[in-house]
């Protein structure tokens, strides 16, 4: 089974005032004249904004898309990319504002060409790093940018999903939040007024120098339950640490039925018949034994159905619903536990 270590997720928002059409929604995100003249509402998937100490948070896939921006996961650094285009001629009013940001920053020598807007944030640290990019002659990159000291901190939730917080994700940028706590809605909009960072410098690019986040630990930072998030809790999930077997820490790689990734099996599995997402798992039969139940961090209950050739000692696979989410999700490290 062949794993994939880059993991694309995605980030972005906004809004202004909600209607009782989005009452099934416990919080209602808005773009105002963001990717279009209209004003237009997030279409969240299963898993909708939370909030955690007063603080709204939202997927980041699904604000990317709604957003017009990209946002790129960087696995071995647990950092999101968030990417921003300029065009001043662009249909879309966020590129339009993104093109007067950037020319409002001084590059470093004469005849760079801007070339976008990036902010790096790390998960689980309250410290963003903003970047105008330029690109010289050569083709070679340079970027203006400072760091930025967030309110909130970006999370990961229990199936894997990154959440960034909404009013540091999008004010990092400039943009204009807002909230109104009858109807429980934020709103995002573009600013009359176009203002950049002071104090900024020539930095490295994303991922490197003195502003790149490290790699010291990659578990430094902890898994949130979504549904308890959702019922008001804190967010941190029932473990088993009381009633199973402590296995160790694990290398957590995801897979699905495609040829990419299953090869000749397709949907089925070596042990229980077709693959089933959110409960089947690939182990190593001498280290946990076929259909077993365990427990892993972040994820919950897992039974292991399923084994392959490139599954170590301490590794574990995780059946998902298609490669796209493979692809999101990457490679991480949890604590596994075997339930009795």
């Amino acid at each position: 089974m062949k794993k994939t270590i880059t993991a694309v997720c995605a980030a972005l928002i906004l809004t202004l005032t909600c209607s009782a059409v989005y009452a099934d929604y416990d919080i209602s995100v808005r773009m105002d004249g963001i990717t279009s003249d209209e004003q237009q509402y997030v279409q969240f998937g299963s898993i909708k904004p939370v909030q955690l100490d007063s603080r709204t948070l939202v997927p980041a896939r699904a604000m990317a898309e709604a957003a017009g921006m990209e946002v790129v996961w960087d696995q071995p650094t647990q950092t999101a990319i968030l990417l921003l285009k300029i065009g001043l001629y662009s249909e879309k009013p966020i590129e339009r504002y993104a093109a007067k940001a950037i020319s409002m920053v001084n590059p470093p020598t004469p005849g760079l060409v801007p070339v976008d807007i990036t902010a790096a944030i790390k998960l689980d640290s309250p410290t963003a790093v903003i970047r105008y990019n330029f690109r010289d002659s050569e083709g070679d990159y340079i970027a203006v940018g400072c760091e930025y000291e967030m309110v909130s901190k970006t999370i990961l939730i229990d199936d894997g999903t990154l959440m960034l917080p909404l009013r540091d994700s999008m004010e990092i940028f400039g943009l204009t939040v807002g909230w109104n706590q009858d109807e429980m809605c934020a709103y995002v909009s573009v600013p009359e007024t176009v203002t950049v960072p002071d104090n900024m410098r020539v930095i490295q690019n994303n991922g490197e120098g003195e502003f790149a986040p490290t790699e010291e630990n990659l578990r430094e930072y902890t898994s949130y339950n979504y549904q308890d998030l959702m019922n008001g809790g804190d967010g941190l999930a029932y473990a088993y640490e009381n009633t199973g077997t402590y296995l160790g820490n694990f290398r957590i790689t995801h897979y699905c039925p495609c040829e990419i990734c299953n090869g000749g099996w397709g949907n089925g599995t070596a042990w229980a018949g077709e693959i089933t997402p959110g409960r089947t798992i690939g182990v190593n039969p001498n280290v946990i034994a076929p259909l077993s139940w365990v427990y892993i961090e972040g994820y919950g209950l897992r039974r292991a159905e399923d084994t392959g050739g490139g599954i170590g000692t301490n590794h574990i696979d995780i059946a998902v619903e298609d490669h796209e989410t493979v692809m999101r999700l990457g490679t991480v490290y949890r604590d596994v536990y075997l339930i009795e």
